[in-house]
This record gives structure tokens, C-alpha cells and sequence, in this order.
């Protein structure tokens, strides 16, 4: 994403001139005016931190039983400067076959296909803090209790 502004500037040459003699100055020294357009790039700015999320998570065997995995605890700031807001991929993997994620600017449904969620523009508006999910897992029939790795990676890229 590249921002650009343009303006204007004019700068005046008024006041001392040299001429060929010596220094005129004041009222009766030669004007002179220039215009020169400038342009200002903002550099595209994209942050993400997710924080307090595990690197493996357990599945008792009332979960197993239940076929669904509830944590809590994650956090994830996201800023970006760019006008069309960001967008959050996601993907599930392992023993789960869905994962929905609350906490986002709209509940976002993950499988193994992945799905990518356009997140609302930042511009303008004051810094977000940090957003809190919650993930919601499902698991494959027949699911053993046990210990797995995370199942949801999460990715932020440019729309």
C-alpha cells in the first residue's frame, strides 16, 4: 500500500536581490515566485501480535465425548494504515474439522480450506487495543483424548 499527498509550496524570493551594481533591498528590490510540488509517502504499516495462545492444547475425554474444545485466553493487536483495512487468513488442521473464532470484527467459521476475513479499515481512528478470542473447536468423530498441537494458524496480509 502506497498513501500519497501533494502540496503546494510557494516560496518567495522578495527582499534582496543582487543586481549587477551591488544589493538592492526593500520595496524596489526585484520579486521573483516559484512553485515546486512535493510529495509525501507514507510507507505501508502492517502489525500483528497474537498473544497467549498455546502451542498445543489438551482434549479430555469429556471434550472427546462432547466433540467440541472451548479455549480462551489469546490475544491479537493488529494495526494497519492502509485505507482498506487488512485481511486475517485462517486455517485449521490436526483432529479438529472447524474452528470458530469470536473476538474479531465479525465471528470467523475456519476449516481446513481456510477462509480469509477482511478486517475494517484503521485509518483515522485511534489505535485499537488488543482484541480478545475466543475459539470454539470441533473435533473429527472418533477423536482420542490426548494432547495436540495448536490447531488454527493465523496469518494478516494486505487486501
Amino acid at each position: 500500500m502506497r498513501s500519497a499527498a501533494a502540496a503546494a509550496v510557494s516560496i518567495s524570493f522578495a527582499g534582496m536581490v543582487h543586481a549587477a551594481h551591488g544589493i538592492a533591498s526593500g520595496p524596489d528590490a526585484m520579486g521573483s515566485r516559484a512553485a515546486m510540488d512535493v510529495a509525501i509517502r507514507i510507507p505501508a504499516s502492517l502489525h500483528f501480535a497474537l498473544t497467549g495462545q498455546p502451542q498445543s492444547i489438551q482434549v479430555s475425554a469429556s471434550d472427546a465425548a462432547a466433540g467440541v474444545v472451548l479455549v480462551n485466553g489469546a490475544t491479537l493487536a493488529l494495526m494497519s494504515n492502509d485505507r482498506r483495512g487488512c485481511v486475517l487468513e485462517a486455517v485449521v488442521s490436526g483432529p479438529f474439522t472447524e474452528a470458530i473464532i469470536d473476538g474479531l470484527a465479525s465471528p470467523m467459521h475456519v476449516t481446513a480450506r481456510g477462509v480469509r476475513l477482511r478486517m475494517p479499515s484503521m485509518v483515522g481512528s485511534a489505535r485499537p487495543g488488543p482484541m480478545r478470542l475466543r475459539y470454539r473447536l470441533s473435533l473429527k468423530a472418533g477423536t482420542a483424548p490426548g494432547v495436540y498441537p495448536w490447531p488454527v494458524r493465523l496469518e494478516i496480509g494486505s487486501p
